[in-house]
């Protein structure tokens, strides 16, 4: 996938209002106050930190890390007037920067697709100061559904999503994740992220590459590909689509 395309999709996240609830969680359990120097891992286009930024002003400030350089460029492009955010290209288990940089670091939707995701959650708690906060959100991927009068169909379509990622069944790890790495004041919640357009949720999940890859594999016939488009076309036509995904929030404190 281009990096446009990318940056498109991740726009149409941002405009769902159940993304902007569970984000705001993320965004409170980081317990901001001016001054305080912040880190977004993950950060893609930065809109989410450039939010962020405006919280720890005077004083504070706020980076955004990625390893995508073309993300980056996005997120200077978006966000060149506000001095206090900055962006730095480095994986997430190897920030470049000095332990104890920030007062609190986030990570949304990155470990799923981190190949070793307990050393970048270690590296974020290097990063982070004594008594810091670190919130960290991932989605149940293997949860995604559609609706759809074929249960079985839909069903492998969407393990098929599940299994693009690198970590697909990480959220439900997380809790024992921040409990293994020492981290206090653990706290978890799981929110649903839901959406009733069709063309929105196509522009995320992309079906028709998803079909297509399934169907050149022979998973699919002509004909099951045809009623499953055809059933997910009528839905939206008829206001009667809906798809959901479990999102799991877990927020932890760093060691005194």
């Amino acid at each position: 996938m281009d990096a446009d395309t990318f940056v498109a999709r991740l726009d149409v996240m941002q405009a769902l209002d159940s993304f902007r609830v569970y984000k705001q969680e993320t965004f409170e359990l980081m317990g901001l106050k001016p001054g305080m120097h912040i880190a977004d891992i993950g950060c893609g286009p930065g809109d989410d930190l450039g939010k962020l930024a405006l919280q720890v002003v005077p004083g504070g400030s706020a980076v955004g890390f990625d390893l995508s350089e073309a993300m980056l460029e996005e997120a200077r492009r978006r966000h060149a007037d506000v001095l206090s955010l900055s962006f730095r290209n480095a994986p997430a288990n190897e920030l470049g920067v000095p332990a104890r940089s920030f007062d609190a670091v986030r990570a949304d939707r990155v470990l799923i697709h981190v190949p070793r995701p307990q050393e970048a959650l270690k590296e974020m708690i290097r990063v982070t100061r004594p008594g810091g906060r670190i919130v960290v959100s991932e989605p149940d991927m293997p949860g995604c559904w559609v609706a759809s009068s074929d249960y079985v169909l839909t069903g492998r379509i969407m393990q098929s999503i599940a299994e693009s990622c690198v970590n697909p069944y990480l959220a439900r790890d997380l809790y024992a994740m921040f409990h293994d790495v020492g981290l206090r004041d653990i706290t978890f919640s799981m929110r649903s992220v839901s959406a009733f357009d069709p063309q929105s949720v196509n522009k995320i999940l992309d079906f028709k590459s998803v079909l297509a890859g399934m169907h050149a594999r022979k998973l699919f016939t002509d004909d099951e590909v045809t009623r499953w488009i055809t059933e997910f076309e009528e839905r939206g036509r008829t206001g009667r689509f809906v798809a959901g995904l479990p999102v799991m929030i877990v927020s932890g404190t760093t060691q005194d």
